[in-house]
């Protein structure tokens, strides 16, 4: 009975370790942000995503269809468990869009400069 437990145990955990691994997909890790690209990820921040997302990351109420909340004790638990699964699936919705509702900034954007926007809504305040 121990060895069934034990090998229960470790597929758990494999399994587990797997899904929150740190490897984001074809996208590559996210590479250093540099002060310019933050201050860049700021001012576009308030630019082109704050009018859905908020300032700081909670959507107006009047907002429809309500668009995602960042900042929150989930996202930073998503960020902190699923790490860069994470910021990979934020860069490809930032990138390609979502649902005809948030639009696609990949022909506007680098692929720094959108990880610039991905670490800026990890930064949001709570």
């Amino acid at each position: 009975m121990k060895f069934r437990i034990s090998l229960f145990t470790l597929l758990f955990y494999a399994i587990f370790l797997s899904d929150c691994s740190s490897n984001p997909g074809k996208e590559g890790a996210p590479p250093r942000t540099t002060e310019e690209l933050k201050v860049f990820a700021d001012l576009y921040w308030r630019q082109k995503c704050a009018a859905c997302h908020g300032l700081t990351g909670s959507p107006p109420s009047e907002t429809n269809p309500a668009p995602r909340k960042f900042g929150s004790f989930g996202m930073k638990m998503g960020f902190f468990f699923g790490g860069d699964k994470m910021r990979a699936g934020i860069f490809r919705t930032v990138r390609d869009g979502k649902n005809q509702v948030m639009p696609a900034f990949g022909k506007d954007l680098s692929e720094e400069k959108i990880w610039a926007l991905v670490e800026k809504i990890e930064r949001l305040p709570n």
